[in-house]
């Protein structure tokens, strides 16, 4: 293993990301590119492992872009925690800092979550959580996992007149975001101009979709942006009006990705679960806990 910036097969890269068991919309080599960056990855035969880098102080630094929650490893070896160690470890000295999240394998098995000390690094490793719906092709089987007050939620959006729209573009869920959210989540204006160029990166491709709903008047109400790669669908974005708060429009809309999901597609991972209320929130449409890795690093030597 050995890191490489930029410098390898694009084809090589596809093969990675196919053999991979979890397929994330961010580990597409076009994804990384779109994010006008500077990325490499350590690179092995039958894994890769990416990051981020940019200059702070005179020191290269490691870390994860806006855009991205969790990225790589990837490759028939990218569910092994043993490969990933290898893979961390490789990383060269010049990073002095390195702060990255990345997917947990399968028999990931950290006892040292807490500060230590590895070859003159001090390093820690720390669960992030994330919430997944396990889909199916029967929708009742997914409803059954429903909370009570999810349930009773989506009876009371069926009192509203709400109208499902599928052509409205990412301006339209930034606009919104901005204007009624953008404030009560300290949100730069870096993450929304990333997060604007890789929902329209996704679009080009065919890979994203724009779903929003819609009240009396014509008033929006709540929508979202959806990543489709592999078996997932990835809520990437959302926006929610006051009005759509009280007719629990998102609810609504959450539900008919369900029913559109179920028998296409086996997971819909709700991206950016941190929040407390957030994941009591997505926790209510029976979806699962799925935490990834963050993963820091002081380079001392």
């Amino acid at each position: 293993m050995k890191w490489v910036e930029g410098k390898w097969d694009s084809e090589f890269w596809r093969s990675l990301y196919t053999d991979s068991e979890k397929k994330f919309p961010y580990d597409t080599e076009a994804y990384g590119d779109s994010l006008g960056i500077e990325w490499g990855a350590i690179i092995g035969e039958d894994i890769a492992l990416p990051m981020a880098y940019k200059r702070v102080m005179g020191f290269k630094s490691g870390y994860l872009p806006f855009g991205i929650q969790q990225w790589g490893p990837i490759g028939k070896s990218a569910n092994k925690s043993g490969e990933i160690f290898k893979a961390l470890d490789q990383f060269p000295g010049f990073f002095k800092k390195v702060d990255i999240c990345f997917h947990r394998p399968k028999d990931w098995d950290v006892k040292k979550e807490n500060w230590h000390f590895k070859n003159f690094r001090l390093q820690r490793f720390s669960l992030i959580p994330n919430y997944e719906v396990i889909l199916s092709n029967d929708y009742e089987k997914v409803y059954n996992g429903f909370s009570t007050q999810a349930k009773r939620n989506l009876k009371s959006s069926s009192k509203y007149e709400l109208t499902m729209f599928e052509y409205d573009t990412p301006d339209t869920l930034i606009r919104e975001f901005s204007e009624r959210q953008a404030l009560r989540y300290s949100v730069s204006k870096i993450f929304i101009d990333t997060i604007r160029q890789t929902m329209y990166h996704l679009l080009h491709i065919g890979k994203g979709a724009v779903w929003t709903v819609y009240g009396p008047g014509n008033r929006f109400q709540a929508g979202v942006f959806i990543a489709f790669s592999g078996n997932r669908m990835t809520l990437l974005f959302s926006a929610v009006s006051d009005e759509g708060r009280e007719s629990n429009a998102m609810t609504h809309l959450i539900n008919e990705l369900i029913l559109f999901g179920c028998g296409r597609w086996e997971i819909l991972d709700f991206e950016g679960s941190k929040e407390e209320g957030l994941a009591r929130y997505y926790s209510s449409f029976g979806a699962q806990l799925s935490p990834y890795i963050r993963y820091q690093r002081w380079a001392i030597l």
